[in-house]
């Protein structure tokens, strides 16, 4: 039953795209600023309290909705399932927004390929060449990978019905904003929502980084994953970056030019620094990463019959 709500899904965001992020999205995103405005007291036990009643009031009517679905019949909690699906995971946009940029750069029309990546990010891109672009676009692409379609498909697998798809993307969501949206000296209202993401991310981070070593280079992801992850700048999303570099066998991260200035950054990968031409290898590689996990959904759906 998953491994077919997932080929309708799929094919579904191929004949009908989500326009931006998708109204479930701006929907969790909405919940978690009120959640901070209504209950944000500048302390731990605000912030715990914010999130238990975040979870709640989206998760209660979802499972309450899941029971309803199976009672009438299994086909309408199938439907369900392909519904939060094709709200939630991101897989066909970011292969389409990866195959633009790419598209623009083999074109050398670096304008459009910066439009498409701010886009893409919600905010302007830090680059001005053909070269930084592809870098920054590579990792926005196993970014996406992991925390719009992988992580949400482990927990879809673990979890009943679609409630592993509400809390993956929830949880997360609740991490960002109110990492982003609080003042500084009220930071830790979010100090439990960050960590409850760290928790409910840590498995779903090394399978990701796992699938890419399997369906790249194994040896040189492994390497990369343990030798660099570390360094980066958020650690937990160096595991994903770090191992998809060595398995496409590129460098990313390092210095980046932008608005006429040097960033400096940790170095993630091996060999040449990722050009234009890795974005088409990349997105192969995604591909080869989500026909794996079809592959574990067909194997969890056979061990059910078994």
């Amino acid at each position: 039953m998953g491994l077919a709500a997932i080929l309708v899904c799929l094919l579904a965001q191929h004949t009908y795209p989500v326009s931006g992020r998708g109204p479930v999205m701006e929907f969790y995103g909405r919940m978690c600023l009120s959640a901070a405005k209504r209950m944000n007291a500048g302390d731990r036990n605000s912030g715990i309290l914010a999130w238990i009643a975040l979870m709640g009031a989206v998760l209660v009517p979802v499972i309450l909705a899941s029971v309803l679905a199976a009672a009438v019949h299994p086909a309408v909690l199938w439907l369900l399932d392909v519904v939060f699906l094709y709200t939630t995971v991101r897989f066909v946009p970011t292969a389409r927004a990866l195959n633009a940029i790419e598209r623009a750069l083999r074109e050398q029309n670096v304008a459009s390929a910066l439009n498409v990546l701010s886009q893409w990010q919600g905010e302007p891109a830090g680059a001005d060449d053909a070269s930084s672009l592809a870098r920054l676009s590579a990792e926005q692409a196993l970014r996406e990978a992991h925390y719009g379609t992988f992580g949400p498909l482990f927990w879809f697998l673990v979890l009943p019905g679609p409630v592993g798809l509400v809390v993956y993307p929830l949880a997360l969501r609740a991490a960002r904003t109110w990492e982003r949206v609080v003042e500084a000296d009220e930071r830790e209202f979010g100090w439990f929502a960050a960590r409850a993401f760290h928790a409910i991310d840590w498995i779903p981070q090394r399978v990701s980084a796992f699938f890419f070593a399997v369906v790249g280079n194994f040896e040189d992801a492994l390497f990369c994953w343990r030798s660099q992850a570390a360094a980066w700048l958020q650690p937990e999303e160096g595991i994903v970056l770090a191992s998809g570099a060595g398995a496409l066998g590129v460098k990313l991260g390092d210095a980046i030019a932008a608005s006429g200035a040097t960033i400096p950054r940790p170095a993630l990968g091996t060999g040449e620094p990722a050009g234009e031409e890795v974005l088409a290898s990349l997105e192969g590689m995604l591909w080869r990463a989500m026909t794996l996990w079809l592959i574990v959904f067909a194997l969890a759906a056979a061990l059910q019959l078994a």
